[in-house]
């Protein structure tokens, strides 16, 4: 009898082997994938691996227009450029596939890893899904996976299959039909052929995004103005503010700081509070990426792929998951006691580990897949983690920590002062417990305000009383965090596609700015263009809709191939009132100011989920689309991004050649982005973005501010 595991990636198989032999698994290879075998309670089993998805959707046939839904799946370096090293995988599947009398799926345990170990079965090992069993494990240790193999789901989760399925047929549906809509609109506007792209959910995001710029750029300052009381006490300065925050009328600001003058000023009353401060609740998915923007500045992708990473080393737990709880049957103390063997922890460890229970506080969200995010009590070894995986963790450990500490207790004092009827709030704050500050404190800022004593009815030195005129301010820009919460919020896109989908929009120049987000006048003129001519597209509800739809697929309250059909007929409507506003909606992208529409270099790419997050059609993949960087200085024509046939090489070039000559020199690495902006002789600035930073440069290499 052989066992075929498989697992989703080569270092999860090389864990599971491990865990799993009862010796050492020996390592082979066919062609240049390594899979283990060895033998368990009598068994032979060998663990391979897939490489994240394996198969992607692609049409049946080839196809230009919209709309198009005859798809099929097919290997994933047939539909996606760049993905031949999946070649390997198939392959070694198959072969070892032939080998094997029972079959396990043991890739991560949601949507995403039920389609690839669904696909990789049915596709490339020739299986019948229904006949496979399931490992459903929540961490990479040995303790997790051995309960896991005694433990064997007697299927594959059809619900979550379904479901993941369904997202993706759905989100190649909307993907690649309004994509190619847009594109199809610009190319009958202006007769060129520049590629646009937006999808089920990258259209509701950018449009959310939209309103936000729309709320800022429409702002009217107000103005306003506050009052402060400058006071001394024991040779100290403090600042008191007038009990009204803002004055709308400035003769009103005046009379109050007039008559509070005259005093005389004595205090009024003295609140002195205590509050506790429980714990904060275990990290889901959502809560990690915001609190590791606030500490680290990382991006939302990068925290999902440095916790992944200390997935795969066996260090936290899965890190795809919306759940506030901890499993019932996590042994704390035993985590506790590894996590004590570390300098940084060990005081705060041995505090734990001296009470008599350890109880974690919890938060009320739950996900059936995954508990939250906890340190496996496996220790990193040194040097093994890079500078920003060691931060992640860092927040991981201590976030588990404070979960069973004490809660802290901060004091607050307020102390009211009037002065001739008029009343001023000086305010103060301390903590006077640590609790689970001692652990946390680094990642939580609390303003340490300590104010001296006062007593009620004693008289105050008033140094100074004045008004101070300032503007209200517009709403604040999202952060890359704060875009994830908003998403969160509205119920469109999930836990493990979220942050793909503001990198898209960054990707496809829509928006842009990594701290404070700014839409692109691109990003604007599409939603613009869409909502006033096919407002379903960057329809919120519609989206949500169709997520839930997704959850009740998963439930077992609906059936995939009806919500497939559903989504089908809703986006065929949509489609139809596209095609009779198709030139309006191309005459309004063109308008997008100074530089024209922006033409990605790739083809049309499908937001999809998981780790195949970009699928890329068949016959445009290879070509070379034109990005309009500005106008020519010499003869008003489009200044292009072009390609030497030869060297593959990039330059700039008028659209007019041969009758214009002008071209540019550009730089071979980063994405080039149009800014309408122009330099020396009229020459455009563009923006180049590349590993993570982004600068402006002229094109024209002679401008005197060139190097700087």
């Amino acid at each position: 009898m052989v066992t075929l595991i498989i697992a989703e990636k080569p270092n999860v198989a090389r864990k599971i082997a491990y865990a799993l032999a009862e010796g050492k698994p020996v390592r082979k290879k066919i062609g240049k994938v390594s899979y283990y075998e060895f033998t368990r309670d009598g068994k032979r089993v060998i663990v391979a691996p897939a490489v994240g998805h394996l198969f992607s959707l692609a049409p049946k046939t080839k196809t230009y227009g919209y709309p198009v839904f005859d798809i099929e799946w097919v290997p994933v370096y047939v539909a996606e450029k760049g993905k031949n090293y999946a070649k390997d995988y198939i392959k070694a599947l198959a072969t070892l596939a032939k080998k094997a009398d029972e079959f396990i799926v043991a890739c991560d345990y949601d949507t995403e890893g039920e389609v690839i170990g669904y696909t990789a079965l049915k596709y490339a090992c020739g299986v019948d899904p229904s006949k496979a069993k399931r490992m459903k494990f929540s961490a990479l240790t040995k303790k997790d996976l051995l309960k896991a193999w005694y433990n064997l789901e007697p299927t594959i989760n059809f619900g979550m299959a379904d479901a993941g399925i369904a997202r993706h047929v759905l989100d190649w549906y909307w993907g690649v039909n309004l994509s190619r809509a847009l594109t199809s609109a610009i190319k009958r506007a202006s007769g060129k052929w520049m590629v646009l792209s937006t999808g089920r959910v990258q259209g509701p995001t950018l449009k959310f995004l939209v309103e936000r710029e729309k709320e800022i750029q429409n702002f009217q300052p107000k103005p306003y103005w506050v009052i402060k009381m400058l006071l001394e006490k024991n040779g100290e300065k403090y600042t008191a503010s007038y009990e009204k925050d803002k004055i709308w009328d400035e003769e009103e600001a005046k009379r109050i700081v007039q008559e509070a003058k005259k005093g005389p000023a004595f205090v009024e009353k003295v609140e002195v509070k205590q509050q506790k401060r429980n714990p904060p609740v275990p990290f889901d998915l959502g809560t990690l990426q915001r609190e590791a923007y606030s500490a680290f500045g990382y991006s939302p992708k990068k925290t999902l792929e440095l916790a992944q990473r200390l997935y795969e080393r066996g260090l936290s737990s899965y890190p795809r998951t919306s759940s506030q709880k901890l499993p019932k049957n996590l042994n704390f103390r035993s985590i506790i006691q590894n996590l004590a063997k570390l300098p940084e922890y060990k005081p705060f460890a041995h505090e734990l580990l001296g009470k008599e229970r350890l109880k974690p506080v919890e938060g009320k969200k739950e996900d059936p897949a995954h508990p939250a995010i906890y340190p496996t009590g496996e220790l990193p070894k040194p040097e093994e983690l890079t500078k920003d995986e060691r931060n992640l963790y860092d927040l991981i450990v201590r976030r588990f920590l404070a979960l069973f500490m004490e809660p802290a207790v901060r004091e607050s004092m307020r102390v009211v002062i009037n002065s001739n009827n008029h009343r001023f709030i000086l305010s103060g704050a301390r903590t006077v417990k640590e609790g689970w500050l001692k652990v946390y404190g680094k990642y939580v800022k609390f303003d340490e305000v300590i104010l001296p004593p006062f007593r009620e009815g004693e008289s105050v030195k008033v140094l100074q009383i004045k008004r101070e005129k300032k503007k209200t301010k517009p709403p604040a820009r999202y952060s890359p965090a704060s875009v994830i919460k908003k998403m969160e919020d509205l119920g469109i896109g999930t836990k493990a596609t979220r942050a793909q989908i503001l990198e898209t929009l960054y990707q496809r120049g829509y928006i842009e700015g990594k701290k404070k987000i700014k839409v692109t006048p691109l990003g604007m003129k599409v939603v613009e263009a869409l909502e006033k001519n096919v407002p379903d597209i960057v329809s919120v509800e519609l989206t949500k809709a169709f997520e839930e739809k997704m959850e009740e697929i998963m439930a077992g309250k609906a059936k995939k191939d009806e919500v497939i059909e559903g989504s089908k007929e809703q986006l065929i409507k949509i489609l139809k009132v596209f095609k009779e506003k198709e030139l309006d909606i191309g005459k309004m992208l063109l308008e997008t100011t100074g530089t024209g529409v922006t033409a990605s270099k790739e083809s049309v790419k499908v937001e999809k989920s998981g780790d195949s997050s970009k699928a890329t059609e068949n016959k445009r993949a290879q070509a070379k689309e034109r990005l309009i960087l500005g106008k020519c200085p010499k003869c008003g024509g489009d200044l292009v991004l072009k390609y030497n046939r030869k060297t593959g090489k990039r330059f700039v070039g008028c659209s007019n050649w041969p009758k214009c000559d002008v071209t540019y020199p550009i730089l071979q690495r980063g994405e080039v982005i149009p800014t309408g902006k122009t330099c020396c002789n009229g020459a455009p600035v563009v923006k180049i973005r590349e590993k993570g930073r982004e600068y402006e440069i002229c094109l024209d290499m002679k401008c005197k501010d060139w190097k700087r």
